[in-house]
């Protein structure tokens, strides 16, 4: 029996290594979406180089750190064909010439608008023919100040991403333009790529990845070589970008099962990505996000300050914001949000990953600072007489007169605009704005540089002029709050009523009552 299945394994063995050929019908179809795992884990200490005939790549030790979905789908749903036929001059025949043209299409990245300006929803549109499959138009939504147009970019010579049937030892390269004007959108914005691809079959076998064993692939390796020129503001800036990438092909699966990408430095491949076919699996969610711009002023016009926030989190399936400030949560990916107060709000983005058995939540929390230089929330006071007269204008605003003590006590006192104290002293008002408080600097008022009063005769200090010790006469018994004594340039020199330690000269004794504040003048002999 032992011999029997022994036989029967090296049968398979010999039929599992086996080499295949990849067809087109065996690429993905409109309504297929297929799950990939991305790899930090195994970018150092895997050769994924090696390759020959009849190999075993045995790659398991990969460890799968994010996950995405790559969808296909029919690229008249994408919602680029009327402005491709647009911009083509294929007005009357639109349906004709972009089914004959296109046949597939693929999200290359959901994008992103920072502050009213960006790209979004970026899908590719492919040509799958018996022989080739042809990257030939890249469709974007495009935000500029705020309003979104579609815009559709095709290649003057398509980007011939495989050619058909895939076999072992197949070879050969191909030329591709891509050439982009957006100046007629008023950006000072051309791209130009010139790119050669060369394919090489290099090698079939067996392939082992963390989602299982693949008996029978077939390995392609492409240099791809890009000569872009980009172009702003008149001025323009070349570059030569070469990537590599290793792709292995079953043909039960509509993508490569494992395509890793990488540079060759100093003639050693160096992988920077690495995915491959998966399963869903729980991974820890990992918060993080980024905003712009990094200090927001509120904007004199719109009354507030707008910040947008890029979403860097990965390994969720739902995200929450928490701006700090008071306004309802937010769920969209990449949200932009209107600050209405000058300040630091302390932001928190949670990301919660639901597949999980419980669900796994990470959070973090980033300052945003929030200025107000123009001054629109200003909190200046005016002083006219013994009036005091909040400078902040704005409806809505409510005031709250308070009075400034030497220990920073605070009484409330008028709610009005404009306030006058009826004793000496020094005050602020607290100011209230959509929801903004703000509280101004303490303003001193001196009515007795305005008005007399009773008492200011009543009190008096004996003798004067002195040998040093004071003595206060206050028939009224009105409170004393502080004693400070004044040289004649304004230094304090004692808060006792003593002036033994002081030289001759001319003094200034200031008196701090609960009815106002009294200033003597004293020799000190």
């Amino acid at each position: 029996m032992k011999k029997l299945l022994h036989y029967t394994l090296f049968i398979f063995s010999l039929t599992s290594f086996s080499q295949v050929t990849y067809l087109s019908t065996d690429y993905a179809s409109q309504t297929e979406s297929f799950l990939v795992s991305h790899s930090t884990t195994g970018l150092v200490g895997n050769d994924f180089v090696q390759t020959g005939a009849n190999l075993v790549w045995d790659y398991s030790n990969l460890a799968p750190s994010t996950q995405e979905t790559i969808q296909f789908q029919n690229p008249n749903t994408a919602g680029y064909k009327n402005i491709w036929c647009f911009l083509n001059g294929f007005l009357f025949n639109c349906n004709t010439q972009f089914n004959n043209n296109f046949n597939l299409a693929t999200k290359l990245s959901n994008g992103i608008v920072i502050q009213g300006n960006g790209l979004t929803n970026i899908i590719d549109h492919l040509k799958l023919s018996s022989t080739a499959l042809e990257n030939k138009m890249i469709g974007a939504a495009i935000t500029l100040n705020g309003a979104t147009v579609p815009f559709a970019a095709s290649y003057q010579i398509p980007d011939k991403l495989y050619q058909f049937p895939i076999t072992y030892s197949s070879n050969y390269s191909n030329a591709s333009t891509l050439n982009l004007d957006l100046t007629n959108l008023n950006v000072p914005l051309q791209y130009a790529s010139n790119g050669i691809r060369t394919n090489v079959v290099e090698g079939w076998g067996a392939l082992t990845t963390p989602f299982g064993v693949f008996a029978n692939v077939l390995k392609l390796k492409t240099t791809l070589v890009n000569n872009i020129t980009v172009t702003l503001n008149g001025t323009p800036t070349q570059n030569t970008i070469t990537t590599i990438s290793y792709q292995w092909f079953d043909k039960a699966y509509g993508i490569p099962v494992l395509q890793v990408d990488g540079n060759e430095v100093g003639g050693q491949f160096v992988a920077t990505n690495i995915s491959y076919f998966d399963i869903p699996r729980c991974l820890s969610p990992n918060a993080l996000f980024a905003f712009f711009p990094l200090t927001s002023d509120i904007n004199p016009v719109t009354g507030n300050a707008s910040v947008s926030f890029i979403n860097l989190s990965n390994n969720y399936d739902s995200l929450v914001w928490n701006f700090g400030d008071g306004t309802p949560t937010s769920t969209a990916v990449n949200p932009t949000h209107n600050f209405s107060c000058p300040g630091i709000s302390q932001v928190t983005l949670t990301a919660t990953n639901a597949f999980c058995n419980p669900a796994q939540v990470n959070s973090i929390t980033i300052p945003v600072t929030i200025t107000d230089t123009q001054n629109f929330y200003t909190t200046g006071v005016t002083q006219a007489g013994t009036t005091l007269t909040a400078d902040r204008t704005l409806t809505g605003t409510t005031y709250q007169w308070v009075a400034c003590n030497v220990n920073n006590e605070q009484f409330p006192l008028g709610n009005s605009q404009s306030f006058t104290p009826t004793v000496s002293g020094s005050y602020a008002v607290f100011m209230t704005t959509n929801g903004c408080e703000s509280i101004s600097d303490c303003t001193e008022v001196n009515l007795l540089a305005n008005s007399s009063f009773e008492f200011e005769n009543k009190i008096t200090l004996v003798p004067n002029p002195t040998n040093g010790s004071l003595a206060i006469i206050n028939p009224l018994q009105i409170l004393v709050k502080e004693i400070a004594i004044y040289d004649a340039l304004g230094n304090l020199v004692s808060i006792k009523l003593d002036m033994s330690a002081q030289s001759a000269g001319i003094y200034f004794v200031k008196i701090t009552t609960e009815k106002g504040v009294i200033v003597k003048k004293v020799i000190k002999k």
